[in-house]
């Protein structure tokens, strides 16, 4: 694939222009190419770099959709916001269902339990009840497999739930999925829509957005390294999906109010005893806020925390007190364990989009908003990679009803049942790869294994500096590049 130089692109119109390739995006643009609307991806980095590779990994994050804020007594004086979670669960537990169905080879099975214990904020029948009613909200295509258990018996099956501590009262067992490989999501679903006729131009960043003759013209300059250029592009409508970072594109930030918050996720990568692997907990933290020990391979990685975060995304790191906390919570569910920062092999830390009307309380739906006076500059705020397609399917529809039905939505799997991942040579030539870290963090598993990809760093850049054509010099420039964003994506103690 020859990566087309950015001034080529210069007074191309297209229906749609997609900000943002991370799943939301991805998704945006394979139902709007396999519609037939002319579509343009961009990204001022790689495919799914942003928040999309520093998620949670789990498909479903269970009871914390419906947990309440407040004092339970007063869910009967809230219709709304209870109407609203269950609203909101419907479309999560709709969009697992098509996940498993359709992209199998990105997920693991494995057991999940549920601690209940005396004392509890949520008594054991409406822990049952929730348990039920999200099985149900999702039509039960995909079931939870959901049963109750005594400690004893569970304890049994799972070493896991033996090293419970504290007054147990009984056990909740259900299967849940994680994804193996959530940024190989977005680079599939990308490919997917590219062969669907869709363009993408990774590493160029909106640097202005503004009007020009009825029409939205996008500023675009080049970000890869020994490259430069500029391009102005045109389009009908804008969809600006960014992320957390939507508020802070050029031209497409909100004129009165912020439209996203962010929720700052911390999770902490431990090696626990042989005998758990592959084994999960779902649980709630001293704070009341959904506490997960979720499996990886030989590992367990543990939390997420929920914060306000106000600053530049591209700026957040775990702190120290994110690490004692997190650990501070896994002891208090398993206190033999007495884990300490000697344990953590390593963590990461992601900032998730959340909706807000006001600018400073979050609203849990997925939203997709027109600033007043910008028709057709549409932002897309609140989701996750689970409600990728939903989220994308609401951009469809937006843009159908602005610019009429140009074709049926798309069908069939998602690319990557069959990626020869052995053959790095069109994996290279044919997937966009403009830095080392897209090769080894994006397109390969080894960015995920445990020593993050350094081990097949070296022999790596040989091919890629073979297939791209990099000097000497530009290949050692991607070594410490490489080095370089693992240090940022990744805290190692």
């Amino acid at each position: 694939m020859n990566r087309p130089a950015l001034g080529n692109f210069e007074g191309e119109i297209y229906d749609v222009i997609v900000i943002g390739a991370g799943a939301v995006g991805c998704a945006a643009a394979r139902q709007l190419a396999g519609r037939n609307f002319r579509t343009l991806l961009v990204d001022r980095g790689d495919i799914g770099a942003g928040t999309s590779s520093r998620s949670s990994r789990m498909l479903y994050s269970g009871l914390g959709y419906l947990a309440a804020r407040y004092p339970l007594w007063q869910m009967v004086f809230r219709p709304f916001d209870m109407l609203q979670k269950l609203r909101y669960t419907r479309d999560v537990m709709q969009c697992r269902a098509e996940l498993v169905t359709e992209m199998p080879q990105h997920l693991t099975k494995h057991r999940f339990h549920y601690p209940f214990r005396k004392g509890d904020r949520y008594p054991t029948w409406l822990v049952d009840l929730g348990f039920r009613l999200v099985e149900a909200l999702g039509g039960w295509k995909v079931p939870l497999s959901y049963r109750r258990r005594s400690h004893a018996d569970a304890a049994k099956d799972s070493a896991l739930v033996a090293g419970l501590g504290g007054s147990l009262t009984g056990i909740g067992v259900f299967e849940e999925y994680m994804y193996a490989w959530p940024e190989r999501i977005c680079v599939d679903t990308a490919l997917d829509a590219e062969r669907r006729g869709a363009t993408i131009r990774t590493y160029a960043e909106v640097v202005n957005i503004g009007q020009v003759n009825g029409l939205w013209e996008v500023t675009l300059n080049e970000r890869a390294p020994e490259s430069i250029g500029r391009a102005r592009v045109k389009a009908r409508i804008v969809i600006n999906s960014a992320g957390p970072w939507v508020d802070r594109v050029p031209g497409a930030g909100g004129a009165t109010a912020k439209r996203v918050i962010g929720i700052k996720g911390v999770n902490v990568m431990v090696r626990l005893p042989d005998s758990y692997r592959g084994q999960g907990l779902e649980a709630f933290s001293s704070k009341n806020e959904p506490f997960y020990v979720f499996p990886w391979r030989n590992y367990h990685f543990i939390g997420p925390t929920e914060s306000v975060c106000t600053d530049n995304p591209d700026d957040v790191r775990v702190q120290d007190w994110e690490i004692d906390y997190i650990l501070g919570e896994a002891n208090r569910l398993f206190p033999d364990l007495k884990l300490t920062r000697a344990h953590v092999h390593h963590c990461w830390c992601g900032v998730r989009p959340t909706s807000t009307k006001t600018g400073h309380s979050t609203s849990l739906p997925v939203r997709l908003s027109e600033e007043p006076g910008k028709t057709g500059l549409l932002t897309l705020t609140g989701s996750t990679i689970m409600l990728h397609r939903h989220a994308a399917r609401m951009i469809a529809a937006a843009v159908e009803s602005r610019l009429g039905r140009r074709g049926v939505p798309p069908q069939g799997l998602v690319g990557g049942n069959n990626v020869d991942l052995s053959d790095i040579k069109r994996i290279i030539s044919d997937e966009h790869i403009v830095r080392l870290s897209d090769l080894i963090r994006r397109r390969l598993r080894e960015g995920l294994d445990p020593d993050l990809g350094r081990e097949r760093a070296e022999a790596l850049s040989q091919e890629a500096a073979t297939n791209l054509g990099w000097s000497e010099s530009r290949r050692q420039e991607e070594l410490r590049h490489f080095e370089e964003d693992t240090a940022k994506v990744y805290r190692q103690l």
